[in-house]
């Protein structure tokens, strides 16, 4: 393909892309469950709704349990038996006490669910399920205690709200009266990054006598869902399928799996630090980012099978945490690895120093024994590619949720093999990244040559000497890091 027809591709498809229709990713991320339990206490009964707001990845799964026949829709008949079973499974998990004593909550009215469009098409899932409860007349200051323990592993946004209607004074509560994110349909920016964990709240009410006009639970409409941006790599396998258009999107699948390996988090300064401390070559370069790409998309194919097939019982991001707990391990032990070796050379040197006014060179000791010098008293290149393949690894192996989602949407509008192979091109662009670094790093390295008079100097053989410990320790410490995070997420 000529340059022209190259870019006339990128054209095409930048303006499918921006033609297309928008579609909404979920605000809190595409693996998220959000739940809402806004509690009303009316001068005779307590009224419950509760709410639950999936994104993409777990709505796919759910939408698998509801197709009971097999056809790929969730027909009428199906999505109520659903409903109800879900709203059902809510109730048991709500405990409302009133004063000392449980209350019996019961079905108010049929549960709303609905199915709103999400990222590349894909439905997320909304549901909303009505409780509610005689309250027991009493005169003076009452007390109650509402909890939500469900918990189905995934993560998100948990809020709880109680409220006083007409007649009732509250005079004290924990939680807000008023949904923060009005009822999960529009989230707050501030809070998008560290979402509420609220799953119980207590407010202490009095009724007063005096009648108020303010609505019930149950009679407040939400508001629609806010529009986000939908995301870009899902949105590719949409639109016309041409040949230019087609060619178009895999570019920018390629530019996108760029984007992401140079975005924060990706191990950029780790490959840098470790192929600097343990003395890599062009070829360990190639090596590190063909083994980014093929574990990369081989995750992602992995857990959207898993997804597939396993979608009511598998939590994908409680895999993904496994993953990048996996991940920041491999990379600790790399990094212990360069911390024991360099620590060995140092104590190697200590015991046998000998100066040479040529530091690139071959000689032979007395006992007849010979061994090679590099530059800067670096020894030869020891580092095995077994060693760059678990760095690969360790690049690679925790999917991202935008080539999952791709999957997904490929799947359900019958473009697997497009899908695959836009999911084949980001981690071909990660692994470019990532490799190029590696190459960069490594030509830089061998470019670079201090004057023999400086090299010469005692303090800059110390620091050259240091070179490969630090960077061990620089690895360490990165892979200590990860390790730390992935394990505060599965709190």
């Amino acid at each position: 393909m000529t340059r022209r027809a190259l870019l006339g591709a990128l054209a095409a498809s930048v303006a499918a892309l921006l033609a297309a229709t928008p579609a909404s990713a979920h605000p809190l991320g595409n693996y998220t469950v959000n739940r809402a339990v806004a509690v009303h206490i009316g001068a005779g009964e307590v009224a419950v709704r509760y709410v639950i707001d999936m994104a993409e990845i777990p709505a796919f799964g759910e939408l698998q349990a509801i197709d009971q026949d097999g056809d790929g829709q969730a027909g009428p008949a199906e999505a109520a038996g659903y409903a109800a079973q879900a709203c059902a499974r809510a109730r048991s998990a709500l405990t409302v006490r009133l004063d000392a004593g449980a209350v019996s909550l019961a079905t108010e009215s049929a549960p709303e669910l609905s199915f709103p469009a999400g990222a590349g098409g894909l439905p997320t899932l909304r549901l909303v399920c009505t409780f509610s409860a005689q309250v027991p007349g009493g005169g003076g200051e009452r007390v109650l205690q509402v909890t939500d323990a469900a918990d189905d592993g995934h993560v998100g946004w948990r809020e709880v709200t109680i409220s006083g209607g007409s007649g009732v004074v509250v005079s004290f509560s924990d939680v807000p009266p008023r949904s923060p994110s009005a009822e999960l349909t529009s989230y707050p920016l501030d809070a998008l990054q560290t979402p509420p964990d609220v799953r119980g709240g207590m407010a202490r009410f009095r009724l007063s006598g005096i009648a108020s006009a303010e609505a019930p639970v149950g009679g407040r409409a939400a508001p629609p869902r806010r529009d986000t941006a939908g995301d870009p790599l899902a949105a590719l396998v949409g639109g016309t399928l041409t040949p230019v258009a087609a060619a178009g999107a895999l570019l920018l699948a390629l530019a996108l799996g760029a984007g992401h390996a140079v975005s924060p988090g990706h191990g950029k300064t780790l490959v840098a630090a470790y192929l600097i401390g343990s003395g890599g070559s062009v070829r360990h370069a190639a090596t590190l980012g063909l083994t980014v790409a093929v574990t990369h998309t081989a995750g992602v194919f992995l857990l959207g099978a898993a997804t597939l097939l396993l979608g009511q019982f598998l939590v994908p991001e409680r895999v993904i945490e496994w993953l990048a707990l996996g991940s920041g391990v491999l990379v600790m032990l790399l990094g212990a690895g360069l911390v024991v070796r360099a620590a060995a050379r140092i104590h190697s040197r200590s015991t046998h120093t000998h100066a040479h006014d040529n530091p690139g060179h071959d000689h032979q000791h007395h006992d007849g024994s010979r061994h090679p010098h590099t530059v800067a008293g670096h020894p030869p290149s020891e580092l095995r590619r077994r060693n760059v393949v678990a760095l690969g690894l360790a690049g690679g192996m925790v999917p991202s949720a935008s080539a999952l989602l791709v999957l997904l949407v490929a799947i359900t509008t019958g473009r697997l093999v497009f899908g695959l192979l836009l999911i084949v091109a980001f981690g071909a662009g990660m692994a470019l990244v990532l490799g190029g670094l590696a190459m960069a790093t490594t030509v830089l390295r061998s470019a670079v040559r201090a004057p023999v008079a400086m090299r010469a100097h005692p303090v800059a053989r110390v620091l050259a000497r240091s070179v490969p410990l630090l960077s061990g320790i620089a690895v360490l410490v990165a892979g200590l890091g990860v390790t730390i995070g992935a394990l505060t997420r599965f709190g």
